[in-house]
């Protein structure tokens, strides 16, 4: 038999045969809104948008019934009897043998992982990876695993533009992206979950960013203002920091546990510049630099990397910037680059490749993956890269709002735009008042911005 329903004004269910003949009415009164339906044994079930039901009808004494009722926004189901498998696959038994997902193809079964898990050399058994690789490009940001290449897997996230700069924190199991786009600094778990955008005004070009995880405050080099600003990891209590004779700065990286943060320009005088977490103490370490790029830190060891986009080299130096080394050279396009145990990884935009090789000697150069196009950012996911302690780690150094680190295991207390400092050094106060918010017309966004400038600079 063939079962349909009229949304007519007189609302019913009809049953006929498959040819067309013997057509009847089986329901026509009291239905107010049907919307979906399907049929199970001997009954029609369907859902009602206006009595916000599921009721169902036996399709031949036409005896009908409510199932259920009071479910707001009700839309199509399915009936089935689980006891009742039509057909079967090697899935069916114990689950294929996969630990988790068994995904049966024309091709015969594939053992699949959930994200946050890498599958192991058995092709059968997911594990939670020690460590991994974390890439940002244009449209996505994937990981990927440091042992094998055909794990490489986006994290579902939704409306990434133009992702850049990428840092994590690994307590809490987050990522931290910038989007030049959508001039942004978003957020999410591992997962792709609790998306947010935690700084959302007064960006122009973030190319640079890093996450405090000992003072859990956010760091961030925009070359378009010619700013490094720091806040809370959830943007609140905003503070510039450095905006004297910056010229185009680029990439960040932070050591928290000794109070210094690090970045490189990329203007009319490139160079690798060093200042404490405050802004305060600002020295040039590396004067003589192409545009350098993917700043990273061996923590352990206390070196310097960087790629340089004009030379194609990657180098290294003590963390005064001196014992200046060229680790690897004879390079196409060196872009994004990292440092993990004993190897440094790096991307090529024209080999279009991740790679590695030795940190120290630049041997043993491997392909890590291929065919990728425009990798932005690159990093490991380990809490080896999050390690050591400062003031800040306990109780925020008894700060109101930002906990600043400092050279030699100190820190100072930060405040936000429009706040002061009090005289304990610990609180700030002094909030300006501003008219409330209101919807701005069109063409006052240049005045918003110069207001920003100046509150933030002045």
């Amino acid at each position: 038999h063939v079962f349909s329903s009229s949304f007519s004004l007189n609302l019913n269910f009809k049953v006929m045969n498959t040819d067309g003949t013997g057509r009847r009415v089986l329901v026509e009164d009291k239905i107010p809104h049907i919307f979906g339906f399907t049929l199970l044994g001997d009954y029609v079930y369907w859902t009602d948008w206006q009595r916000r039901s599921i009721e169902r009808v036996h399709k031949r004494s036409a005896e009908r019934e409510i199932i259920i009722d009071q479910l707001p926004d009700l839309m199509g189901l399915k009936a089935t009897n689980v006891h009742r498998i039509i057909g079967s696959n090697p899935c069916a038994e114990e689950n294929g043998g996969c630990s988790h997902l068994c995904l049966y193809r024309p091709q015969g079964l594939r053992c699949a992982c959930p994200i946050g898990f890498e599958l192991v050399s058995d092709m059968r058994t997911c594990i939670v990876p020690e460590a991994f690789l974390l890439f940002s490009r244009r449209a996505d940001i994937r990981r990927i695993s440091l042992e094998t290449n055909n794990n490489n897997v986006a994290i579902p996230l939704t409306g990434v533009k133009e992702a850049s700069a990428l840092d994590f924190d690994v307590t809490d199991n987050r990522i931290y992206w910038t989007d030049i786009s959508l001039k942004t600094i978003s957020r999410a778990f591992m997962n792709g979950s609790a998306l947010e955008h935690v700084v959302e005004f007064g960006l122009d070009y973030p190319e640079g960013m890093a996450v405090d995880w000992l003072g859990k405050n956010l760091y961030w080099a925009d070359t378009g203002t010619n700013r490094i600003e720091v806040s809370k990891l959830d943007g609140q209590h905003r503070q510039v920091l450095v905006w004297k004779d910056l010229d185009s700065p680029r990439a960040l990286a932070l050591d928290p546990a000794e109070g210094f943060m690090y970045w490189t320009e990329w203007g009319g005088k490139p160079k690798i510049d060093r200042a404490a977490m405050d802004g305060s103490e600002r020295t040039t370490l590396v004067p003589n630099v192409g545009r350098a790029n993917g700043l990273t830190i061996d923590y352990a060891k206390r070196r310097l990397y960087w790629t340089d986009l004009d030379t194609n080299l990657i180098e290294s130096s003590n963390m005064l910037g001196l014992n200046r080394e060229v680790i690897a050279d004879d390079l196409p396009h060196p872009f994004g680059l990292t440092q993990y145990q004993d190897y440094i990884y790096w991307t090529d935009w024209s080999r279009r490749s991740i790679e590695r090789a030795n940190k120290t000697s630049g041997q043993n150069r491997t392909i890590i993956q291929g065919h990728l196009d425009y990798v932005m950012d690159i990093l490991v996911f380990h809490s080896s890269r999050q390690a050591g302690w400062n003031e800040c780690a306990s109780s925020n150094g008894h700060c109101s709002h930002l906990c600043l680190a400092v050279p030699v295991g100190g820190f100072v207390c930060g405040c936000p735009a429009h706040y002061s400092l009090n005289a304990d050094n610990r609180t700030c106060s002094g909030k300006l008042h501003f008219p409330p918010k209101q919807t701005k017309p069109r063409g006052e966004s240049r005045v918003l911005k110069t207001l920003y400038s100046m509150l933030f600079l002045e």
